[in-house]
């Protein structure tokens, strides 16, 4: 109730002021006040127009037609005179107001509302003049009109404000009131008759003109509110239409965000899910069939480590145009992954047909190619899955292309393949073992065995190798090459092997710290370790954790890994200056670079154990693996030759000067408990020879 009466006192205040906007000025501070007042000056000025010249010339025929004031012709020309040029100078400020600038609005009204005042009071002096001299007659009755009708006139213009109006009044028929009583005071007749005619009729004409000022005032408030409100309504809708404009614009961004891939150009995961599921839906009603192809670039992470994530892109958006530059208008591709494509490929009826699309794709994404100033020819993995053979909807069928794509993969031989139902189980047991192995990572389900490695000569043990087994509750012991690659291509080889390091240098440490005979520990490392910038660090913290000596701690790494990879080669390079062993495994199976064991940082060679095997039924083999280990002796390496499981390998490697031997003739892999006991049965057998030649050699 207060607020309403509150907004009511305001609203009567705004109107009192907008009545009063010459009086008042620029004390208000509200903004309908100021824009009141400049309409109704421009509309003073507008209305005002050349009617001011009506009273002089009105006058003029009236002083003209009364000879009885030419006894004071001085005062009554100079007041006619006057008259005159006010009126001349209201017209010119008329005309002004009407095209004035809101500053310069107040002061020219006020400036006009004094011309007014003046010619009102000159006319009003004039007209009582002319009344008391000549009494009431024709010419005086014309003059009263006159006086009405300029009144009733300025109805049309001085009633934008209500202190004009009134002042209008006032300074006209304060005067014409006074002379007129003074002529009645006189005796002219129905002088005061003519005196209540006039009071009458000024006080009707100053009512009713505050009514006309209030309806004024009321209609322009009404109609700046309905211009404020409709300038509101087209900002709003200007608004609107530029938020229109600019959710148009966010919904095709969004659309093409969604449908296609922004660093390739070609369509989105979504977007092939979506057509897929068209194609599958119209293909059950058509009867046609069609092909699914899963692309994989092959080495893609290779092309990011070793020329940067820049250079990935741009092999990516090769492929993916010249994937594009072969597709038929019926044809569709897409972006599923990092640098995983899938292609819709309608109009494939037979398994030869998919084939020779896949080779016709193939052939042109192997062109080679410049990154990074350097000519690499893209490869990429292929699975084939065909609608609706090897699936009747969206996810059997993208499952059976993946799965032929990942057997692929599996197979260095092939660059594509079908889907066959056999992937899908293989598929279904990786997923089993990776499943699996993080619940025995997680519950200490892994083993370390350890195998002996014995110098040729001695046959003291001067080495063992960590190998890891997985005991698995139901299955049992598991080899390593039933589960590692599962655990490279999961993610998992990171967190298994940074277990079997601590745990090999762990037990190392407490077989030193036991009084065994000092020999070091072997550890085999993953590629993905060693590209792992921070392996360094890991490496470095096991050491400083368990209190083994570096020179103690022996890394095998593939030849490969180091022949491929730039990064591979510092991080050897770093841990060789750390104090940790180097050694090559499975050494000439790679790329068999003799010359690599002189680029390398590396302390030991270790040969493949097809060479052992081979050595006894090839001289070529046997010449061979001399060779190699007479390279390794001039560069400085010692070798370490596995596979030895006969004596008479023992004995031909001992021949060639081999520095340790490693393999089932001496020991299979062994638990960590067992181990400090084959080392002193490995002493003592040393130690007889050694008594046993001493005795021949006494002898």
């Amino acid at each position: 109730m207060n607020s309403e009466i509150t907004a009511g006192k305001q609203k009567e205040l705004l109107n009192w002021a907008a009545e009063r906007w010459l009086a008042v000025g620029s004390t208000s501070e509200d903004m309908a006040v100021h824009t009141v007042s400049t309409r109704a000056a421009q509309d003073l000025g507008r209305r005002t127009g050349f009617i001011p010249l009506a009273a002089p010339l009105c006058m003029l025929a009236f002083l003209i037609a009364s000879p009885q004031l030419h006894t004071h012709w001085l005062p009554i020309a100079a007041l006619y005179l006057l008259m005159a040029v006010v009126a001349a100078i209201r017209i010119g400020l008329a005309q002004k107001l009407a095209g004035a600038t809101t500053e310069a609005m107040l002061p020219l009204a006020r400036r006009y509302q004094l011309t007014v005042d003046l010619a009102s009071f000159i006319w009003g002096s004039l007209t009582g003049l002319i009344l008391l001299f000549r009494g009431i007659d024709q010419v005086t009755e014309l003059v009263l009109v006159a006086s009405v009708a300029i009144t009733a006139g300025a109805f049309a213009c001085l009633t934008l404000e209500v202190s004009l109006w009134r002042r209008f009044l006032l300074a006209m028929w304060l005067p014409l009131i006074i002379l007129s009583a003074a002529a009645a005071m006189q005796g002219s007749e129905y002088g005061w008759l003519l005196v209540t005619l006039e009071l009458v009729f000024v006080t009707f004409a100053a009512v009713q003109g505050q009514h006309v000022v209030r309806d004024y005032v009321a209609g322009l408030l009404s109609r700046i509110d309905l211009e404020h409100a409709v300038s509101t309504i087209a900002s709003q809708r200007d608004e609107l239409q530029m938020h229109q404009t600019r959710l148009d614009e966010l919904l095709a961004q969004t659309h093409n965000l969604s449908y296609y891939d922004q660093l390739t150009g070609i369509g989105s995961r979504s977007h092939f899910y979506e057509r897929l599921e068209t194609n599958i839906a119209a293909s059950r009603i058509s009867g046609n069939q069609f092909a699914v192809l899963y692309l994989d670039v092959d080495g893609f992470k290779d092309i990011n480590d070793t020329l940067g994530h820049e250079a990935g892109d741009d092999l990516l958006k090769t492929i993916a145009y010249r994937v594009r530059a072969l597709l038929r208008t019926t044809d569709f591709a897409a972006r599923l992954g990092s640098d995983e494509l899938a292609l819709l490929i309608n109009g494939v009826t037979h398994n030869r047909d998919a084939l020779a699309i896949v080779q016709r794709y193939m052939k042109e994404i192997q062109v080679p190619t410049n990154l990074c100033g350097k000519l690499i020819c893209p490869r990429v993995s292929i699975g084939i899955a065909l609608y609706p053979v090897d699936g009747d909807n969206t996810f059997s069928l993208l499952k059976a292309a993946e799965s032929a794509m990942n057997s692929v993969k599996s197979n260095p031989k092939l660059q594509y393949a079908r889907y066959s139902p056999e992937m899908t189980v293989a598929a279904q047991q990786r997923l089993t073992i990776e499943q699996e192995m993080r619940l025995a990572l997680s519950t200490g389900q892994f083993r370390l065995h350890y195998q002996p490695q014995v110098e040729a000569v001695s046959g003291e043990i001067c080495g063992v190798e960590a190998l890891v087994r997985w005991q698995h509750p139901e299955r049992g012991l598991i080899p390593p090459n039933d589960f590692i690659t599962v655990a490279e291509n999961t993610g998992l080889i990171d967190e298994l092997g940074h277990w079997v390091l601590v745990t090999a240098c762990t037990q190392a440490a407490q077989w030193l710290d036991s009084g065994e005979n000092i020999f070091s520990v072997a550890v085999n490392i993953s590629p993905l370790q060693l590209l792992e910038r921070s392996f360094i660090d890991t490496v470095r913290g096991v050491l400083k954790s368990t209190g083994l000596s570096p020179h103690l701690l022996e890394l095998e790494i593939t030849e490969s890994t180091v022949q491929t990879h730039v990064q591979a080669r510092e991080t050897l390079a770093q841990l060789h200056e750390l104090g940790v062993r180097i050694a090559i495994d499975d050494f000439g199976t790679g790329y068999s670079s003799l010359a690599s064991l002189k680029d390398l940082p590396i302390d030991r060679v270790k040969t493949d154990r097809v060479f052992v095997t081979d050595m006894l039924s090839s001289d070529r083999d046997m010449a061979l693996l001399g060779n190699i280990i007479e390279m390794a002796h001039v560069l400085g390496c010692s070798v370490v030759a596995e596979g030895v499981e006969e004596l008479a390998h023992k004995e031909k490697l001992q021949s060639l000067n081999c520095d340790c031997l490693q393999g089932y003739y001496f020991s299979a892999p062994l638990e960590a408990a067992d181990i400090p006991e084959f080392s002193r049965a490995a002493a003592e057998r040393a130690e007889l020879c050694t008594n046993s030649e001493f005795a021949v050699d006494l002898a």
